[in-house]
């Protein structure tokens, strides 16, 4: 509003009065120049100094889960802020439940705007409850900062390149919850602890019992002795399970043609369930699945392991994975296969069963491991195949989703929400 011009009339004025000495017009003139003057100094250093960041810890929640999300400004000059507006861009999927949220130009986005007041060298803080209403990595950013002169004349704008980083895991439901025994998918429900042989620990020969694998027969004592031997491997209680996820929500390694988000999103949760029941078994949990990390654009491979710290990171990586598939499921187990510990078990989790996936069964059971299929949604047919299998169907699954509020802790991880 003040220009120019308004400058030289306000002199003009100001002058005019003092010198015909008519107090009214001197007063006139010198109320627009310091209006004048103020309008000037808040519209050229009204963001000057001013600070924005976001404050949440953990960085990590689950599905469902509500954090606080702290906006704090600090205005480190000596002229007060009359208002600040702040433009802060959410994805969709932070559901805000307290402030006001307009939609944004980009896909998928929203604006979460607050506006603020602050003194000479002050700082604000403003807090707003989110909901995680998917899981993901989302991005948090870019803000914008709006403010202006004291009479709302002027208006500046300033963008910061400011952004977080948030992970929403999946939802962890008990596996009765989706409709599977709580042991029968990993072993027999009367045991809850198997002995199981390690094969990489040999103490000693027996002679050969029909249905003795191949690897298992020692031929140095078999030529020693003259008849056919096997290896006698040492007893543990470890069994280990190694969680394979077939991305593909469409068959045939459909890459390019998109997914089906609720079997996708059912088809993690249940991954993430199994994950962290295996881990509160105390059974060492490998994860591999077909789908692409963002970080180097690679599959996803973790060696069978224990401790709340290898879980959490399985549930980073089942947030963070990509909807798309990045190989068929017989390529990835044929990757894997042979690096597992002989006699793992193989928990596959996956909402379509097509021919890749079961010449992958096959492969796992010529390397020795044990096969137990998970199937999601209601469309999907068991295989003609003599291996476990279990169904999670579409409104159980939901139905899990949807009623149960777990965010269970992951003791000591650093990756934990605390």
């Amino acid at each position: 509003m003040f220009t120019q011009g308004w400058l030289v009339l306000a002199t003009l004025l100001a002058l005019a009065g003092l010198f015909a000495r008519q107090p009214i017009i001197f007063l006139l003139g010198m109320v627009l120049l310091l209006g004048a003057g103020a309008s000037y100094l808040w519209d050229r250093y009204c963001l000057w100094r001013v600070e924005y960041r976001r404050i949440f810890a953990p960085r990590r929640a689950f599905y469902g889960e509500e954090i606080t999300l702290a906006l704090e400004v600090t205005n480190r000059k000596a002229l007060p802020l009359a208002w600040l507006e702040t433009v802060d861009e959410l994805p969709l999927e932070l559901e805000a439940l307290e402030g006001t949220v307009i939609p944004s130009l980009r896909q998928r986005r929203q604006h979460l705007v607050n506006a603020f007041s602050t003194r000479w060298y002050e700082r604000v803080r403003r807090r707003v409850r989110l909901r995680c209403s998917a899981r993901g990595w989302f991005t948090l950013g870019p803000v914008r900062l709006r403010s202006g002169d004291l009479f709302g004349f002027t208006l500046r704008g300033r963008d910061l390149d400011l952004t977080d980083r948030l992970i929403v895991y999946p939802k962890v439901v008990p596996l009765e919850a989706l409709g599977l025994p709580p042991l029968h998918p990993l072993g027999d429900a009367r045991t809850p602890r198997l002995l199981f042989e390690d094969p990489t620990r040999t103490v000693g020969v027996r002679d050969y019992l029909p249905g003795d694998p191949l690897r298992r027969l020692h031929w140095k004592a078999t030529a020693r002795l003259g008849t056919l031997q096997s290896r006698l491997y040492e007893s543990t209680l470890t069994h280990r399970l190694a969680l394979f996820v077939n991305i593909d929500t469409l068959g045939e390694y459909a890459e390019y043609r998109g997914f089906v988000r609720p079997l996708l999103e059912l088809n993690l949760m249940v991954a993430a369930s199994v994950a962290y029941w295996g881990t509160g078994q105390g059974h060492p949990v490998g994860l591999y699945a077909n789908g692409y990390l963002p970080e180097g654009l690679r599959w996803i491979g973790m060696a069978p392991a224990a401790g709340p710290t290898h879980l959490a990171s399985m549930l980073e990586a089942l947030a963070k994975v990509f909807p798309t598939p990045a190989m068929p499921m017989d390529d990835l187990i044929q990757l894997v296969a042979g690096e597992l510990p002989w006699g793992t078990t193989a928990v596959i989790v996956t909402a379509v069963v097509d021919v890749p996936l079961q010449a992958g069964v096959l492969r796992l059971r010529e390397a020795g491991h044990g096969v137990v299929l998970v199937l999601i949604g209601d469309r999907v047919r068991p295989p003609e195949m003599d291996v476990p299998v279990f169904v999670v169907r579409g409104e159980v699954g939901w139905r899990a989703m949807d009623e149960l509020r777990l965010a269970p802790s992951l003791g000591a991880a650093p990756a934990a929400r605390g």
